[in-house]
């Protein structure tokens, strides 16, 4: 036989009423959650520069402090991101924990900063790429039919004995190479000179393809109207 047991003057239905809310308010064992880990970001704008040109880098750490030092570090070998090394320029955190460094690389560079907070903390790295540097000069912006026209200048750095293309601009837009030639000996940067015979109007171009240290590099566009 089952026997029931009521407490009196108690009715069933506050015991039914009672029973949830008690199981609703047992503790919660788990363990609290840590607060989040200081982090710092980093970006950098433009992500391309031409030779000697600059980039910033610059982000935030996130707990907002101000004066934390941050180390910029480098690595411009590839493949990137397993030697990096100081890199020299340092900058202090604002009062929004924000930072900027200003860099001029020579190469492709891949850059992280690391903030010397307690404990130090590296931001994920950002690849800058270098684009040659390529100067245009013709002899003639309105030259005769048929007529010659030297195409000269200089690329930077200097990257003797490699091969630069004198393009010119079709009808859907895309260049094509009309002649080419070899970049001379020189210092800081190489030389080339060449001459085309120019027939009809047309927009004009110098390009030279990128190597492990540097992406291609594009001149200025030149326009040459033809005389009668």
């Amino acid at each position: 036989m089952q026997m029931k047991f009521v407490m009196p003057g108690l009715s069933l239905a506050l015991v039914l009423a009672v029973a949830p809310a008690a199981l609703a308010q047992k503790p919660d064992n788990k363990p609290p959650k840590p607060a989040g880990a200081t982090t710092v970001t980093m970006d950098a704008k433009p992500a391309i520069v031409v030779f000697s040109g600059a980039t910033t880098l610059s982000g935030r750490l996130s707990d907002n402090k101000a004066g934390v030092t941050i180390r910029l570090e480098q690595d411009t070998t590839s493949p990137f991101g397993d030697s990096f090394a100081a890199a020299g320029p340092t900058a202090m955190t604002a009062n929004s924990g924000m930072y900027s460094l200003t860099v001029k690389p020579l190469v492709n560079t891949q850059y992280r900063v690391v903030a010397q907070a307690s404990p130090p903390v590296a931001s994920a790295a950002k690849l800058v790429k270098v684009r040659m540097r390529v100067g245009l000069s013709v002899s003639d912006l309105t030259p005769a039919r048929g007529s010659l026209v030297r195409f000269s200048g200089s690329v930077s750095p200097a990257h003797d004995g490699r091969t630069v293309s004198i393009q010119k601009r079709s009808s859907t837009g895309r260049f094509a190479t009309v002649s080419r030639t070899t970049l001379r000996t020189g210092t800081t940067k190489s030389t080339y000179s060449r001459r085309v015979r120019v027939s009809r109007d047309g927009v004009y171009r110098v390009k030279i393809l990128g190597d492990g240290d540097h992406i291609n590099g594009f001149s200025r566009l030149r326009t040459l109207t033809v005389g009668g």
